[in-house]
């Protein structure tokens, strides 16, 4: 049964609820049937079809007006970081560049996901998500491979991981931000109803992210451009182990029983960089990444598996990049400005979760 749905809401997406609100809506019409001809089993009754119908009501509600409110976050501009934005433009193509938001983060990593407002009719937004660390990372050419990656996301609708199943879940989230569980019956008795999906829900969206990550990575090296793609993909996965190991391990070490927040990560993450540049070191981090095992809970595969998907049975070698994209393709001011903000973020974080 949870197959059937899961299914049906990849198809449908958030009118898959219909499949929930027709019997419902039979069982309401059964029991106003009775309201004449049966009086006394219609107030019997009335303790489980109105919840019922309130329910059916609630989640209408919010297939109609999930994705109404348009998202407020405010991206970058063109004057902010010029190179970006034409390197975005180059290869998502200009109409598809004029309906995206471009987003700096403080992480290794880059993501798109897409809004569809009011069932699109409000518009479609693109949020390119881009971290400093990605940019700190790679240079041009290799970044151009990483957007490449995310536009295809876009290209084959699986953005926000299979976008009608993404919608579909913004329905029940609609619905349960204004009928809470526990505090509603009409909440109550949704989220006792799709509590035994939440799992299926999980391995469907790990499923079909993994298959996705693949498709972008082959979709990237279909230009002509695999050796760039697999360097890309590369260069991304030496400096996840190399974070890992200088950065974020020895971070959770030292925030046990620490009284003042340490020295924010990003901050570490961007003079750790430095030791990218060594070839020996920049290959030893790419052998270990490529050994890495697979995490079947991850919403990506390997970083092996992902390489091998592009022909390749052992990891190729790495050349240091020369220059940044980061120094290339966002003016200094703005990155020097979202670093601080950044850093100033993670430790008000820490102060909080120090002192409780």
């Amino acid at each position: 049964m949870s197959r059937l749905i899961v299914s049906a809401g990849r198809r449908f997406g958030r009118f898959t609820v219909l499949f929930f609100v027709v019997p419902a809506l039979i069982i309401f019409c059964l029991w106003m049937s009775l309201l004449d001809s049966h009086p006394i089993w219609f107030i019997a009754s009335g303790f489980v079809a109105m919840p019922i119908a309130t329910t059916a009501l609630a989640f209408l509600f919010g297939t109609l007006f999930a994705g109404f409110r348009r998202s407020k976050v405010k991206g970058i501009s063109e004057a902010e970081a010029p190179g970006l934005w034409a390197l975005w433009r180059s290869v998502a193509g200009p109409r598809r560049a004029a309906r995206t938001v471009v987003v700096l983060e403080d992480n290794l990593n880059a993501s798109v996901r897409e809004e569809r407002t009011l069932f699109g009719l409000l518009g479609n937004r693109l949020f390119l998500t881009v971290g400093i660390p990605l940019l700190a990372v790679t240079d041009e050419t290799a970044l151009a491979a990483i957007l490449a990656h995310e536009d295809a996301h876009v290209r084959n609708k699986d953005t926000n991981g299979s976008l009608n199943l993404a919608e579909f879940e913004n329905g029940f989230g609609f619905v349960f931000e204004y009928a809470p569980p526990g505090t509603t019956i009409s909440g109550s008795l949704l989220h006792a109803a799709i509590g035994w999906l939440s799992e299926s829900f999980e391995r469907e969206e790990i499923r079909l992210s993994r298959e996705a990550e693949i498709k972008a990575d082959r979709h990237a090296a279909s230009s002509g451009a695999a050796e760039q793609a697999a360097r890309a993909l590369l260069l991304l996965a030496t400096a996840d182990v190399h974070f890992k190991q200088t950065v974020h391990d020895p971070l959770q070490h030292e925030l046990r029983g620490a009284l003042r927040p340490p020295r924010p990560p990003l901050d570490r993450i961007l003079e750790a960089v430095g030791q990218l540049r060594e070839p020996i070191f920049l290959n030893a981090c790419a052998r270990k990444a490529w050994a890495s095992p697979d995490d079947e809970k991850s919403t990506h595969p390997s970083w092996a598996q992902r390489l091998a998907a592009l022909g390749y049975t052992e990891p190729p070698h790495l050349d240091p990049i020369a220059v940044t994209a980061l120094s290339t393709l966002v003016s200094s001011s703005t990155g020097q400005r979202h670093i601080a903000e950044f850093d100033a973020k993670w430790t008000a974080r820490m102060e909080d979760y120090l002192q409780r």
